[in-house]
């Protein structure tokens, strides 16, 4: 009854995605098996096959291996699981450098079927070399099939127009502002002139009502 139920349990585990079991390690293994084996069947990467099948055999291996560690599998050595996961990151890392140089040496030779295979099976990150691969999508994509590319340069040129209409939303906007100041310093303006005049008119009125004033008192004697 026991072992049936440890082999329930093992079971079960299998129909999760990773095993939990140092998890931080390991999820990044199982996670690229998928694209590993993708990658294998680019034909630039055939020479790295070999490694990568001696790669995707060690992880699936390790991997239930980590699923009865899960289980609490008294058999199972979790210092051997946990150097298990160390070698295989160690070649995991070697194989996503040899596929960086690789894609590195498509995009100088302009291989956009090396290219476009490479993102697609997801081991090379767009966002890495997002500035390069705008460059070469506007040179090669009537030519190549790049159709990796297309949603991040669709993205690249809706930001790119949105930046258009912002800077001619920005001149307008500046336009107004200017022509508001003119407006502004015009009326500014004829209110100065308008009030030098008032103050003109009211000066002359005052000096003739003194003049006025002085001569009534002269007739008066009073002066």
């Amino acid at each position: 009854m026991k072992r049936y139920l440890l082999l329930l349990t093992v079971t079960l585990s299998l129909l999760a995605q990773n095993p939990k079991s140092f998890a931080a390690l390991g999820d990044v293994i199982y996670d690229d098996i998928a694209k590993f084996e993708k990658l294998k069947q680019i034909a630039s990467m055939h020479e790295f096959a070999a490694d990568i099948d001696s790669y995707i055999a060690l992880a699936k291996q390790t991997q239930k291996i980590g699923f009865a560690i899960d289980a609490k599998d008294s058999a199972v050595d979790a210092k051997q699981y946990l150097k298990a996961l160390r070698q295989l990151s160690t070649e995991h890392d070697a194989i996503i450098v040899s596929s960086r140089a690789r894609f590195k040496e498509a995009m100088s030779d302009e291989d956009g079927v090396t290219i476009n295979a490479m993102i697609h099976c997801g081991v090379i990150k767009i966002d890495d070399y997002e500035d390069a691969l705008i460059r070469y999508y506007e040179e090669f994509s009537e030519d190549q099939n790049l159709s990796s590319l297309e949603v991040m340069y669709n993205r690249y040129a809706d930001n790119l127009n949105k930046d258009k209409n912002s800077s001619s939303l920005s001149a307008a906007q500046r336009e107004a502002r200017e022509n508001e100041a003119r407006i502004k310093r015009m009326r500014e303006q004829n209110k100065a002139k308008t009030d030098a005049l008032e103050s003109s008119v009211k000066e002359e009125k005052e000096r003739e009502k003194q003049k006025v004033l002085n001569e009534q008192k002269k007739e008066l004697g009073i002066e």
